[in-house]
């Protein structure tokens, strides 16, 4: 296996799948939410230069993975401006610290970008992944009616 880390701009052609895992994983959170919203959505994230930006991970032909730096994910947080998201793995690669490897590529990324902060916000209340990977938790909120943590990295180089 041969991962390679690409970005979606370059690969436009994994836009349904990974609206479908995005609308399956995330999709009861949002109002009005289909698989071709999702699509649509993505659409903003063409981007390798500049926020948003979504960072996939590729073996040949086969999408394994994403990641995603966005601007302001939560509405209650209009001050925390950058965000790590949408962190997916295809079931069928998970167990192999893939996860891992799309956040710390969206980690150097953004550092590439002049973010000095990242925010994110995960259902596994003690940090889980993130807090392995050196992301602290500042805040635990109901969102959306559900129970989020709230972490922060700062990022150097």
């Amino acid at each position: 296996m041969a991962i390679e880390f690409t970005y979606l701009a370059d690969h436009p052609q994994h836009i349904p799948l990974l609206a479908k895992w995005y609308f399956d994983e995330w999709g009861t959170y949002v109002e009005d939410g289909s698989v071709e919203s999702f699509q649509d959505k993505l659409q903003d994230y063409l981007n390798t230069d500049q926020v948003p930006l979504i960072i996939l991970a590729v073996d040949g032909q086969t999408l394994v993975g994403a990641v995603q730096i966005k601007y302001r994910e939560m509405t209650i947080y209009p001050d925390k401006e950058y965000w790590l998201g949408g962190v997916y793995v295809n079931p069928d690669y998970r167990g192999q610290h893939i996860a891992s490897q799309l956040v710390m590529h969206a980690e150097k990324y953004a550092i590439e970008l002049k973010i000095s902060l990242l925010h994110l916000q995960t259902e596994s209340l003690n940090g889980g992944l993130y807090a392995k990977l050196g992301w602290e938790i500042e805040t635990q909120v109901n969102y959306r009616d559900v129970d989020v943590a709230v972490m922060q990295k700062v990022l150097t180089d």
